[in-house]
Parts: structure tokens; C-alpha cells; sequence
């Protein structure tokens, strides 16, 4: 079963997700991936993680939420196996906020 959660960001910034594993003792040898969702279900940003015994890390670069519209989209994580065991960890909100600063370069 996955954890609802709401995930805020800056449009342009870059952050780092840390989702502890659950239904499973060890999460070594999986894939994890992020899938944010638009109003459409289309998918239009993954996040590949990285796995460790029960936690996934994930690096959202600024080049990522710079490519999408301000709003609210929805999400969820998984986990693969090589036998295509598909484990839900979360889902819910992943929100893109306006900011005030662009990058000044």
C-alpha cells in the first residue's frame, strides 16, 4: 500500500527526495522510478532513483522543473524487479510553484 504525500517545488530549483521503502526487506537489486502525471495522465517527467537497502533517493534537477508549467500534477513512486514485481511506495500532489528569481546566468 503507498503513503499519499504532496511534494512542493520552486519551478527552476532542484531538490532531493529521500522515500523510505515499505512491503519489502531489502530493496537492493530493484529500480526505482518517479512518474509525475499531467491533468491527462500523460506522463511528463520520470525520475530514475537511487536504491539502497530500504530507502530511494531521488535528484530532481533544475533543468526538470524549469520544463514544466506552473500547477499542481499528480505523482507516484515504484519499485521493479527483474521478475516485473511492481511495488507502489507513494503517490500523491507534486506541485510546481511560481518563484520571484530567475537563474542568473
Amino acid at each position: 500500500m503507498s503513503a499519499e504525500q504532496f511534494i512542493t517545488i520552486k519551478k527552476g530549483d532542484a531538490t532531493t527526495l529521500t522515500e523510505t521503502v515499505t512491503g519489502l526487506v531489502t530493496a537492493s537489486g530493484y529500480t526505482a522510478k518517479l512518474y509525475v502525471y499531467d491533468a491527462d495522465g500523460t506522463v511528463i517527467l520520470t525520475v530514475t532513483g537511487t536504491v539502497s537497502t530500504l530507502t530511494i533517493t531521488y535528484q530532481i534537477e533544475n533543468e526538470d522543473t524549469k520544463g514544466l508549467t506552473t500547477g499542481a500534477y499528480a505523482y507516484e513512486s515504484k519499485l521493479f524487479d527483474t521478475s516485473d514485481h511492481v511495488y507502489s511506495q507513494s503517490d500523491g500532489i507534486f506541485e510546481i510553484r511560481s518563484t520571484n528569481e530567475e537563474d542568473p546566468s
